[in-house]
């Protein structure tokens, strides 16, 4: 409350100025007086919010309720007075109301107080525990010196029988409470200058702590922590690889490790420091998630699939982990679990389409057509505007054999997404299968120009053009791909037909010679 009276009583008329010093002095009731005075005077957004506030802290809650409900009502979203509300429904043993309010808050992403950890206890309150853990996680990412969130945190998974992620996070509440009082002053002091956008006195702040050999590694995760929150994301990295060589035993410092790079599109070298965290606490099911999520990202799918397993056990209502999970048995050659495991956990009707759109690759990888036709088009139907939903739906149209159907959903696609080289690639083969060949060639233009699509494009267009009985133009077409794809085994075949039909036997032969050395995996 003091750092937004300071920021507006530049702005203040005399009289909310006075009334902001005697809040400042913690003289509330004269406090009340004058905003009184002001707001019968002139009904005024600043002053009913003060006014609201020092009820509050007067403990008068039904008329701080009456002057937060109205700015609420009148100046929306006006997130400090719901937070105001949520801390007054708390008060009064009125937890689920209180998450009603605090959640827009939460959601908004605006730094307004202690938020998070009042919705925590919100949700405690109104038991849905595992909600509360997260809301927990979101308060320690935005206070990270804070060991009481970490005890809370604690004594919350005890309750819920979370033994060693009980004993993780109280180890760590205890570790903060004899951290120096000196590191939590800088870590306060930082964690200011970064919501004051002054990053420059934060990060040498934060140099001071690094530099200090006596700094604990639970301090120097808060460090990062703050950091990242900040958006400094090296700086943060540099923070936990500090934490973690002083403590190599402690998880905090080689989970965050992992986040931080796989964050910073350094999955490759996260893979180590997350593989140690969840040897560390494997009963982490963010730790297994990343680690998975780590190996997802850089393909190496048959190592992402123990940890996401994992994960999945520890917390089978997260879809994100199932949609990975599916991802995985997807490469690996286990289409039908994959189908079975999005249908089952729900990770396909989710509002994000990956799920859905992935459903649809793992029907037809398993065989499946007509399953994954319709669920094709259940995916345009919940997402209209999608590009990519209609192109699941043309794809397995064609795959199908239904030509007709598909050019109409390519052009869709087009319709959407102009110059989209798949889907022109696409609609000119079905134009092709249609024997529409004229038209076929102008719709492989646009894919000729995308390295994607080119080659394809290149044998689709000789082929519409030796239907039309032009020979050269074939030729030149397929002759052209050479330089860029030499070793295309179907461009090299396709032009021995060419030379074929022109006559050029030994050109012919030729090439039939150097598809047969590709296909015996040798140079052409």
């Amino acid at each position: 409350m003091v750092a937004l009276s300071v920021t507006l009583r530049a702005q203040a008329p005399a009289s909310l100025a006075a009334a902001e010093v005697l809040i400042e002095q913690e003289r509330l009731p004269e406090a009340e007086q004058v905003l009184q005075q002001l707001i019968k005077q002139k009904p005024d957004t600043e002053v009913a919010f003060r006014l609201g506030y020092v009820q509050y802290r007067r403990r008068n809650l039904v008329a701080a309720r009456q002057q937060f409900s109205q700015i609420v009502r009148s100046a929306p979203p006006a997130y400090h007075s719901r937070y105001f509300l949520g801390r007054i429904s708390l008060l009064e043993n009125r937890a689920a109301e209180a998450v009603t309010w605090l959640e827009p808050v939460v959601a908004s992403g605006e730094a307004v107080h202690d938020a998070a950890a009042q919705l925590a206890a919100a949700y405690q309150g109104s038991g849905q525990a595992g909600r509360a853990i997260d809301a927990l996680a979101l308060a320690i990412r935005q206070t990270a010196w804070d060991g009481a969130l970490y005890y809370r945190l604690g004594r919350l998974r005890q309750q819920l029988g979370q033994q060693e992620l009980a004993r993780e996070a109280l180890a760590t509440a205890a570790r903060l409470k004899s951290a120096s009082a000196a590191d939590v002053e800088l870590l306060m002091q930082l964690s200011g200058d970064v919501q004051k956008g002054k990053l420059v006195q934060a990060a040498e702040l934060g140099r001071r702590l690094l530099a200090r050999p006596e700094t604990d590694p639970t301090a120097l995760v808060a460090l990062g922590l703050v950091w990242a929150k900040a958006g400094l994301t090296q700086d943060a990295i540099e923070a936990f690889q500090q934490a973690s060589k002083r403590d190599p035993a402690l998880f905090a410092a080689q989970f965050n490790l992992g986040l931080a790079l796989v964050r910073s599109s350094r999955a490759a070298d996260a893979l180590t420091p997350l593989a140690r965290a969840v040897e560390l606490l494997p009963q982490s099911p963010e730790a297994q998630l990343t680690l998975g999520l780590a190996a997802v990202m850089t393909q190496h799918y048959a190592e992402a699939r123990a940890p996401l397993e994992a994960a999945r056990r520890l917390d089978p209502s997260n879809s994100r982990v199932a949609a990975l999970l599916a991802t995985t048995y997807l490469r690996t050659g286990r289409a039908a679990e994959a189908v079975k495991l999005l249908r089952d956990s729900g990770a396909a009707a989710t509002a994000d389409p990956s799920g859905a759109l992935m459903l649809v690759e793992a029907l037809d990888a398993s065989g499946q057509t007509e399953p994954a036709v319709e669920a094709a088009r259940q995916v345009v139907r919940r997402f209209p505007e999608l590009a990519t939903a209609h192109m699941a739906l043309a794809q397995q149209l064609a795959r199908a054999g239904r030509y007709d159907q598909a050019r109409l959903v390519f052009v869709r696609v087009l319709e959407l997404e102009p110059g989209q080289p798949e889907a022109a690639l696409g609609l000119a083969d079905t134009l092709q299968r249609g024997g529409e060949h004229g038209a076929a060639l102008d719709a492989y233009r646009p894919a000729l120009r995308y390295r994607s699509t080119t080659l394809a494009a290149r044998l689709g267009s000789a082929r519409s053009l030796l239907a039309l009985q032009h020979l050269e133009e074939a030729r030149k077409m397929l002759e052209g791909g050479l330089p860029e794809h030499a070793s295309a085994s179907a461009l090299r075949l396709e032009l021995s037909r060419v030379y074929a039909r022109l006559g050029l036997a030994e050109r012919a032969e030729r090439e039939a010679e150097a598809v047969q050395r590709l296909r015996e995996g040798g140079q052409p």
